[in-house]
């Protein structure tokens, strides 16, 4: 995609709506994507649109669409409505429910529930690309290289993820599990599939630990609730994942800083590479 469609223009592409008749609001957006809530004949939808910021990020939009349709039909998350990749365009239906916030990750009961959330999306057909975390590490390594102070922390991050063997530990995940990404509606479903393919399952458990700082206490539960026990093996799995997680946390939130600098990310920062080190 060369050119940010406007949302006009995406609503003329989808079959059946007249963006005359429809009523659309801006949701938060983060840097890759415009998202809008659109409301047509009475239905609400979620509609996606690239930002030219996208690129950066190396999406692979047909591998999400795939799994997003199978975990859209497992009641995992939103089914699609419409999709053109090429063009940077996803319609979803819109989720009724409440979005998690951090305070959710205090009760074990939640991170229980979260735990069976993950089991369910890692027994989905394991049918998309397998993650490449280290390839991913040197692509924003790269995109660093324009700011020295950053791309020294980032060549060492990449040096972290690169210590650790690869694993043949693989299921279809979903890579970015935070609470924005958390609906609670009828039962647990989960948005934001962009960063979805075959990976390590105990990446997802550590996203949510290692995002939301999560301390012993509750990393413990959610990985009890996850392997059912906790021994000295199921600990250094999720151990190396954290690690690998915060090290491309950083790296992803340097690329970040580097086209929308902000002053929460700059301490963001600075405490990641505390815990790296």
């Amino acid at each position: 995609m060369s050119v940010e469609l406007t949302p006009f223009e995406a609503m003329s592409m989808v079959p059946g709506w007249d963006p005359e008749r429809a009523d659309i609001e801006e949701l938060k957006g983060g840097l890759t994507n415009r998202t809008y809530q659109v409301l047509v004949d009475g239905e609400e939808f979620v509609m996606r649109l690239d930002s030219e910021q996208a690129s950066l990020f190396g999406f692979d939009r047909k591998g999400e669409l795939e799994i997003l349709e199978m975990a859209g039909k497992a009641g995992l998350a939103p089914e699609i409505h419409y999709a053109d990749p090429d063009a940077g365009l996803l319609v979803t239906a819109f989720l009724p429910g409440r979005v998690w916030v951090e305070e959710d990750l205090e009760s074990t009961r939640n991170l229980e529930a979260l735990a069976a959330l993950l089991r369910r999306v890692h027994a989905l057909p394991a049918r998309g690309p397998k993650l490449d975390i280290a390839g991913v590490a040197r692509r924003y390594q790269k995109v660093l290289e324009r700011r020295q102070g950053l791309h020294a922390f980032a060549t060492h991050c990449v040096e972290v993820i690169e210590s650790v063997p690869a694993s043949d530990d693989q299921a279809c995940c979903h890579n970015d599990i935070v609470v924005a990404n958390v609906i609670d509606g009828e039962g647990l479903k989960l948005i934001d599939w962009e960063f979805a393919c075959n990976h390590n399952p105990y990446f997802d458990l550590a996203s949510a630990i290692g995002f939301h700082n999560l301390d012993r206490r509750r990393a413990a539960v959610l990985l009890d609730a996850y392997a059912g026990g906790v021994d000295g093996i199921t600990q250094e799995k999720l151990d190396v994942q954290v690690r690998i997680f915060d090290a491309i946390q950083w790296l992803w939130l340097a690329a970040r800083h580097l086209v929308r600098p902000k002053r929460w990310q700059a301490q963001r920062l600075e405490e990641l590479q505390q815990r790296i080190r």
